[in-house]
């Protein structure tokens, strides 16, 4: 008896800890967004000539020019107003194509093109910037783990209510 009620009590500081990770991971994603997406409408015309130096051609720049900040608004958006599944999809692909983009980069498929990202950010290194976005990749599949795992529990419970 006494050995189920520890298993319980350390079960519930894990789901504590687990929700408390959790919860700081998606307001870490926000706040990235948040700041990503401000830092460009900040300066607008700086972000759209980095946007033009990019070694694409014009269409893909000028429609990755708006999808980007657009869709780095929609996910904080979606973050706050407590969609986190569709908020961390969204997220996620972000960061695998900033991810993808930075390999290529480093692999010296591009020329050199700056870092249209932004802020502080844009002041790291290519290679340090790798590992910043596969640190947020981790954070955000955790996140959206727990967010399914979550989603799937409280369907089931529903279910179970009504039948």
């Amino acid at each position: 008896m006494e050995n189920t009620y520890l298993n319980r009590g350390a079960q519930t500081k894990n789901a504590r800890l687990v929700s408390y990770l959790n919860s700081s991971g998606l307001f870490l994603l926000t706040l990235l967004w948040s700041y990503a997406v401000f830092a460009k409408l900040a300066d607008l015309q700086l972000y759209q000539r980095q946007m033009e130096e990019q070694p694409f051609s014009n269409v893909i720049t000028i429609a990755l020019t708006y999808l980007i900040p657009t869709l780095e608004l929609i996910s904080a958006t979606l973050l706050i107003l407590n969609r986190h599944r569709l908020g961390l999809w969204i997220s996620l692909s972000l960061l695998l194509g900033f991810t993808i983009y930075i390999i290529l980069i480093l692999s010296h498929v591009f020329p050199k093109v700056p870092c249209s990202c932004g802020g502080l950010i844009s002041k790291m290194s290519w290679k340090n910037h790798l590992y910043f976005n596969l640190l947020l990749i981790s954070i955000n599949v955790l996140c959206l783990v727990h967010t399914e795992k979550r989603e799937r529990r409280l369907t089931g419970k529903e279910k179970n209510k009504s039948t």
